[in-house]
């Protein structure tokens, strides 16, 4: 919902966020659309627990509590006031995961969501994943890993910017 498509529709949960102005389609999004970056994309200056929280900078109320569940179920309880630098790559998706989750949103967008994981982080991102679309919510990932493609309900190929 932040660039319009050239063609077709977009609808979540019943509602057409093109069909909105700039700062309620922004609203829109920071509800309903949760993202895990390949990267983390985690704020340097922020602990673990601050970067969890970060969905309440956007308007999103959820009970602190719930972040510290999160950190506490992703494994991440001794390193909750590490900053990122401190972290191993598969901590820092974790609390990318953490904060995207935090958020409660309806479908999450993963990007390579294991890319730079170990095998044991790839399976605990995976279980909370999974966990989410069990509870409701809606998974979309990109990925070039087939194990993590062998998890997912449908697949998408694409092949030259094309679907096939």
């Amino acid at each position: 919902a932040m660039l319009r498509p050239s063609s077709g529709h977009l609808i979540l949960d019943g509602i057409e966020p093109y069909k909105l102005g700039a700062s309620a389609r922004s609203r829109f999004r920071a509800q309903h659309i949760g993202l895990v970056f390949q990267d983390f994309c985690l704020l340097p200056y922020l602990d673990v627990r601050g970067n969890v929280l970060c969905p309440t900078l956007a308007g999103n109320s959820t009970d602190p509590a719930y972040a510290d569940e999160l950190i506490d179920r992703l494994g991440l309880a001794a390193r909750r006031s590490h900053k990122p630098s401190q972290l191993s790559a598969g901590e820092q998706q974790r609390v990318a995961l953490a904060r995207t989750l935090f958020a409660r949103p309806s479908i999450i967008l993963a990007d390579e969501p294991t890319g730079n994981l170990d095998p044991e982080n790839t399976q605990i991102v995976l279980e909370a994943l999974h966990e989410f679309v069990d509870s409701g919510g809606c998974v979309l990932t990109a990925t070039h890993d087939q194990h993590v493609a062998d998890r997912a309900d449908r697949h998408l190929l694409i092949h030259a910017g094309r679907f096939v």
